[in-house]
C-alpha cells in the first residue's frame, strides 16, 4: 500500500460522513424527529465522538496495522471470524450503497433509461478505481472534494435568502424517543462508516494529525446539520416530508446570479461523488481485508474484486426487477448490523488492547 497525505485522508472522512445523508438519513429523520431533526443531528455529532475517538485510539495504538491485522493478532482464529463478519457487513453495505445511487439516478435523472444501462455505466469506473492502489483513489477523492466545496458555496449563496426561521418551530415538539432514534440512525449511517478508514494504517498517512481529522469530522457533520436546517426552514416540515429526496428538490430553488436556473442536476453531483467515494472505499476495505486475512496475491485479489463488483451489479439488477422495495425495509436491519461490525467489534478490540499481555 502506497502512502497518502493527511489532506487526502481527511477528504475521505468528509465524503464517508456525507454519503448516505439525503438518500437514507434525511428521510428517517424527517419521518421520526420531524422539525426536531436538527436536534437529532446535533446530539449525534456529540455522541458520535465515541466511535470517532475509538477509531482514532486504535489507529494510534497500532500505527502499522489495519483493523484486520489487529483482530488476528489479538484473537487468533476468533479474530479471523470477526474479520469475516466485518467483510460480510461491508459487502452488504456496499450493495445497499450501490443500489441507492442507482435508484437516485434512475428516479431523478434517467427515468426513461433502462436500469441495466445505468448499472453498467456506474460499475465500470468502480471496477477501474478499485483495481488501483489507495494512492490513486485518494487523489481522486481530493479532486472531488474541491469540486464539492465549490458546489456547496453556490448552494448556500442561492438558498440563504429563502430561510424562514418560523418553519423550525415549535422546538422539542416530538417524543424524546423519536429524537434519539434519529440520533441513533445518523450515527449509524453517517459516522460509523468512518470505520472503513481503519484499513489504512497510520504509518501509511504522511503528516497524520488527529486534530485535523477531528476538524474534518466536525466540519462534515455540521455541514449535514446545515443541510437539514435549510431543508426544514425553507420547505417547512410538511413539504419536506412530502418530497422524495427533499434536499435534492431544495436545489431547484438555487439560481446563479438570478440568471441561470435549473442547476440542481449539476449541484446534486456533490452527493453522487460522496456515494461514489463510499462505494469505492467499502470495496477497497474488502480488497485489503481479503488480502490480510487469506494472504492472497495481488493478481488473485484483483480478479476476486472484479467478480465482487460484477456480483454487486448483478444483484442490483435483480433487486430492480421488484422495484427495489425490499431495500426500503432492509434499511432497518442494515443499521443494526453496521453497529455490530463498525462499533461493537472495534469496542471489543479496544477492551482487549487495554489488558496487559
Amino acid at each position: 500500500m502506497k502512502k497518502i497525505n493527511s489532506l487526502e485522508y481527511n477528504t475521505l472522512i468528509w465524503f464517508l460522513t456525507r454519503a448516505t445523508f439525503i438518500e437514507i438519513t434525511a428521510e428517517i429523520l424527517l419521518n421520526k424527529a420531524h422539525q426536531d431533526s436538527w436536534i437529532s443531528i446535533l446530539l449525534a455529532i456529540i455522541i458520535g465522538l465515541i466511535p470517532f475517538t475509538l477509531y482514532s485510539y486504535l489507529k494510534n495504538k497500532f500505527p502499522d496495522k489495519t483493523i484486520i491485522e489487529i483482530n488476528k493478532e489479538k484473537f487468533g482464529k476468533f479474530g479471523t471470524f470477526l474479520n469475516l463478519i466485518i467483510i460480510s457487513v461491508t459487502l452488504i453495505f456496499t450493495i445497499c450503497s450501490f443500489w441507492i445511487v442507482v435508484h437516485f439516478i434512475d428516479s431523478q435523472y434517467l427515468y426513461k433509461t433502462p436500469t441495466i444501462m445505468i448499472i453498467g455505466v456506474l460499475i465500470l469506473p468502480v471496477i477501474y478505481t478499485i483495481l488501483k492502489d489507495i494512492h490513486t483513489f485518494s487523489k481522486v477523492s481530493l479532486i472531488m472534494f474541491y469540486v464539492s466545496i465549490i458546489f456547496i458555496i453556490i448552494i448556500l449563496t442561492g438558498l440563504v435568502s429563502n430561510i424562514d426561521i418560523d418553519n423550525i418551530k415549535p422546538i422539542l415538539n416530538n417524543s424524546p424517543n423519536n429524537i434519539l432514534y434519529g440520533t441513533f440512525c445518523f450515527i449509524g449511517f453517517n459516522i460509523l462508516p468512518l470505520f472503513l478508514l481503519s484499513i489504512i494504517p497510520k504509518t501509511k498517512i504522511n503528516n497524520y494529525s488527529p486534530k485535523k481529522n477531528f476538524a474534518f469530522y466536525l466540519i462534515s457533520t455540521l455541514s449535514l446539520l446545515n443541510v437539514m436546517f435549510l431543508t426544514i426552514s425553507i420547505f417547512g416540515i410538511h413539504l419536506s416530508e412530502l418530497y422524495n429526496y427533499p434536499s435534492f428538490h431544495l436545489l431547484k430553488r438555487v439560481s446563479v446570479l438570478d440568471i441561470i436556473d435549473r442547476v440542481e442536476s449539476i449541484l446534486s453531483l456533490e452527493w453522487f461523488l460522496a456515494l461514489f467515494v463510499q462505494i469505492t472505499a467499502s470495496l477497497f476495505f474488502i480488497k485489503e481485508a481479503l488480502n490480510k486475512t487469506f494472504k492472497t496475491k495481488e493478481k488473485t485479489n484483483n480478479i476476486t474484486m472484479t467478480i465482487v463488483c460484477l456480483f454487486i451489479a448483478f444483484l442490483t439488477i435483480i433487486i430492480f426487477k421488484t422495484k427495489g422495495t425490499e431495500i426500503a425495509y432492509f434499511k432497518n436491519i442494515l443499521i443494526y448490523i453496521l453497529y455490530l461490525a463498525y462499533f461493537i467489534i472495534p469496542l471489543i478490540v479496544f477492551l482487549k488492547s487495554l489488558k496487559k499481555a
